[in-house]
């Protein structure tokens, strides 16, 4: 197309003779990008949604304001109290109960905790607000009590254990809530009062009766101690067994004797290792010969040993045997005489003995009838010894609690009594209102609202999935981004017939846009083929074809070429309100006549103010049908077209439910898919491509139209350059200008 320079010198595109853009395969739909939704999708929907944004927020937050002015002020009154345990309970519970002495480590901490409780109960409330002195306060509400117990609050401080508490209470009116609980408090401690002294007269009472009970019953056990004792014949006035101390007694006996007996058996055992001469007059005469003996004995047993180292048997030697057997009498002898005793009679120390041994055994059999005799009386001596001691205890206990019940005067009346829970006497009114914080509350509200209204369009941005980026149209229909064409202003230049005309202010974006398009368009015709005739179409009404047509066919005739914009939208011819005027005889004149044959094309042909740049509006399509957009006299139209002009845009009608651009595609070299930002979902977008492809309609590209966000990324200036036109610039300029 470019290398046919035309009269100007500017690169004039090909022939339609030249071959045309295969058409594209159908394929499967790509996943929709516009789907997915990222941190930068959110932030282009706010700016683009700002005033949904303060829409929603500004009444909300007016709103809230109004409330949060209207509240009213709450004052806080608190106070500090200390719960102790009164200590004469644990005095009382030592007079009552049988461990004497015993502290319940539990008792306190159970007892404060109880206190803390009961300040919050109902009847405590109700009492309080049915006090005297504040009834003229809480006469205007309902139910006092209620309004009492819904705002008070009872807080340990420092840790859960704590005895000290901090008591708060609500209001609206300060002295009233103030009043509310001072009189709460008095009452609150005067119960706890009441209940002590309740508490230690019934502990009285009841030590009392248990005090005359252990009386009653320690006279009946001195009753048994006596019946006990005398019923029987072995048991003391004082209870003790009479079988028993002979026992003892006896066993006392029995031991001295038999320690005197081990003495003397002791002396006589002396007596017979050193027997006395003078006692046995053969004992000398005996011991002489034993001495003799004893010489024998050790001549024979060296004459043995003699023998036997001489004689190699010498068992079986006759003088051996003799000398042997020799040797055995000498021992029995020696033997026979130191066992020899003489009877002399019996020792004093062994009639001592035998005395002392008659009387022992004597003893024992004595000592084994007692006991038998103590073991039999055993359970009767031991009832009275259990009742002995039963007495002893009760009474060691009735004189510790006469001792108690005889104090119980001074414990009765010591300050633990009657000052355990310290209330204040007076508490002070407070002047400064603890809630609301209104200028806390209406900057949240003001967070708040415009948080809703952030959300709000972050929630539409999330179920929206209509394309607003050029890059889910490439990537959703998988065809080349011709184009990106950024939102125009109405203005006095740009509105002309129901259009935005850009040829109006050459520098714009706008302007650059168009100029895109023309360029890509060029490029897609280096790698395909020419394209005279193009066909501009999108999916439904409404998306900006006929203003892409109309842009588009300006930039192509300012660009040199011969460029002619012609009307095929039957339906909804819109462009004929830009470039034809009034005065005009064949303003009613157009393409319907030329199909028709009533009329050469020539004659319906408008030349406008621009150089380069023809026009052939629809005309009358009152009795025109739809289907002669696929008669055979517009292919042989747009071929005599093709045949004068390097351009030739024609401006179709929508593609969704209609015909009439799957007839059109079918006789032009391509067509262009315009699609506006935000209008439609993926999908209906890859229905209208299905439908052009079905047809086997060629589509060069689409064109991104109306971006309103991201447009400092599509392009190197914002707005206008700013820059001085060039001349040619500013005469081609002043030619656009001149159609208002």
């Amino acid at each position: 197309m470019d290398a046919i320079p035309n009269h100007r010198g500017f690169p004039a595109p090909a022939l339609a003779a030249a071959a045309p853009i295969r058409p594209v395969v159908a394929s499967s739909p790509a996943p929709n990008p516009a789907a997915h939704k990222g941190p930068a999708d959110y932030i282009r929907a706010l700016r683009r949604r700002v005033w949904m944004v303060l829409a929603l927020a500004v009444p909300l937050a007016v709103l809230a304001c109004i409330l949060v002015l209207r509240m009213q002020p709450v004052y806080t009154v608190a106070a500090e109290i200390e719960i102790n345990a009164p200590e004469h309970d644990q005095a009382l519970k030592q007079i009552v109960s049988q461990d004497i002495g015993q502290h319940d480590s539990s008792f306190q901490s159970q007892y404060i905790a109880n206190r803390a409780s009961r300040l919050r109960s109902v009847f405590l409330q109700r009492k309080a607000v049915g006090a005297e002195d504040i009834s003229a306060l809480v006469s205007q509400y309902d139910d006092p009590a209620t309004e009492l117990y819904r705002t008070l609050g009872v807080i340990p401080l420092n840790h859960r254990n704590s005895n000290i508490f901090n008591v708060t209470l609500e209001g609206n009116d300060p002295y009233r809530t103030k009043r509310l609980l001072e009189v709460l408090l008095r009452e609150f401690a005067d119960e706890a009062s009441a209940e002590s002294h309740k508490k230690m007269e019934d502990s009285r009472f009841l030590a009392s009766n248990n005090l005359n009970r252990l009386q009653r019953e320690l006279e009946e056990l001195k009753e048994k101690i006596k019946v006990e004792i005398a019923q029987s014949t072995t048991l003391g006035a004082n209870g003790k067994s009479l079988i028993e101390e002979q026992v003892v007694n006896l066993g006392a006996m029995l031991n001295q004797k038999q320690m005197r007996l081990g003495e003397l058996s002791n002396q006589f055992a002396l007596m017979q290792n050193f027997p006395r001469t003078d006692l046995d007059p053969t004992a000398a005469r005996r011991q002489a010969m034993i001495e003799q003996l004893e010489i024998e004995r050790h001549q024979i047993q060296e004459m043995l040993q003699s023998s036997m180292r001489t004689s190699r048997s010498p068992n079986r030697e006759p003088a051996a045997r003799a000398t042997a057997k020799k040797l055995d009498m000498i021992l029995d002898e020696i033997e026979s005489l130191k066992n020899v005793r003489t009877e002399v009679g019996l020792t004093p120390t062994e009639m001592a003995m035998e005395q002392y041994q008659k009387e022992i055994d004597a003893d024992k059999a004595e000592y084994r009838r007692l006991l038998k005799e103590m073991r039999e009386t055993l359970p009767a001596h031991q009832r009275v010894l259990d009742l002995i001691e039963e007495s002893k205890e009760k009474t060691r206990r009735i004189a510790e609690m006469r001792v108690r019940l005889e104090d119980f005067g001074i414990v009765a009346d010591s300050p633990s009594i009657t000052n355990f829970i310290k209330v204040p006497n007076s508490i002070p009114e407070p002047t400064i209102p603890t809630r609301p914080n209104k200028p806390l509350l209406i900057i949240a509200a003001l967070i708040l609202c415009l948080g809703a209204g952030i959300g709000l369009v972050c929630v539409l941005e999330f179920i929206d999935h209509s394309v607003k980026v050029p890059e889910h149209v490439s990537h959703g229909l998988t065809l080349p981004l011709l184009g990106v064409v950024p939102r125009i202003r109405r203005t006095a230049l740009t509105h002309r017939g129901g259009h935005l005309w850009t040829a109006g202010s050459a520098d714009s974006l706008a302007c650059d846009a168009y100029r895109n398009v023309r360029a890509s368009l060029l490029g897609v015709a280096d790698r395909r083929g020419p394209i005279v005739t193009l066909l501009v179409t999108s999916a439904k009404a409404g998306e900006g074809k006929s203003t892409t047509a109309l842009n588009l066919a300006a930039t192509c005739a300012l660009a040199g070429e011969r460029t002619l914009l012609l009307d095929v939208d039957l339906r909804r011819p819109s462009l004929a309100d830009v470039f034809i005027q009034d005065e005009d005889p064949r303003a009613s004149l157009g393409l319907v006549d030329v199909l028709k044959g009533d009329l050469p094309w020539q004659r319906t042909l408008r030349h406008t103010r621009i150089q380069n740049l023809d026009f052939i509006p629809t005309g009358d399509t009152r009795e025109a049908p739809i289907e002669i957009l696929g008669t055979l006299e517009l292919r042989q139209l747009l071929l005599a077209l093709s045949q004068h002009y390097d351009r030739v845009i024609l401006d179709g009608p929508a593609v969704l439910g209609l015909a009439d651009c799957r007839f059109l595609g079918r006789i032009v070299d391509a067509s262009l898919l315009v699609v506006r930002s935000g209008s439609h979902h993926l999908n209906t977008l890859n229905r209208a491509k299905a439908m052009l492809e079905q047809s086997h309609v060629a589509i060069a590209g689409v064109v991104f139209n109306g971006l309103t966000d991201d447009i400092e990324n599509w392009s190197s200036y914002h707005g206008d350059y700013g820059a001085l036109p060039a001349p040619g610039r500013a005469s081609l300029t002043g030619e656009a200008m001149a159609i208002a």
